[in-house]
């Protein structure tokens, strides 16, 4: 997997995800106000290239960017980084913080309970 994204990173990468392929032009107008320059979104596509986690193909005298990663098997290893790092490994700590917090209510957990239970259930 590769190396984790900046936040401006990230941002460029929300918006690959969102339009799935784009030239930079199209990348820069999706870009929430205040709006980077060309040149900001280049570099950070150039860098997401470096990284392997976008691609390209050449069209013209344009760049077409196209995710290589998709959005949740990104969001799958922030998460277990998440856990890793902060939460012992243990995503019932995790699970725990949220509870603790009042994140989860008490019918979401019960809810939480249900798949873990059908996937368990489902599981060869």
């Amino acid at each position: 997997m590769p190396k984790p994204l900046t936040k401006a990173e990230e941002q460029v990468m929300q918006i690959l995800w969102k339009l799935q392929k784009g030239f930079l032009k199209d990348i820069t107008e999706a870009t929430p106000e205040p709006k980077p320059h060309s040149n900001t979104t280049a570099t950070i596509l150039k860098i997401l290239v470096e990284k392997g986690y976008v691609e390209y193909e050449v069209q013209g005298r344009n760049n077409l960017y196209s995710p290589r990663i998709t959005k949740e098997d990104y969001g799958k290893k922030s998460i277990n980084q998440l856990i890793k790092g902060y939460f012992e490994g243990s995503p019932a700590k995790l699970v725990s913080h949220f509870v603790s917090d009042n994140k989860l209510s008490l019918q979401e957990l019960e809810d939480l309970l249900q798949q873990i239970r059908t996937a368990k259930n489902n599981q060869p």
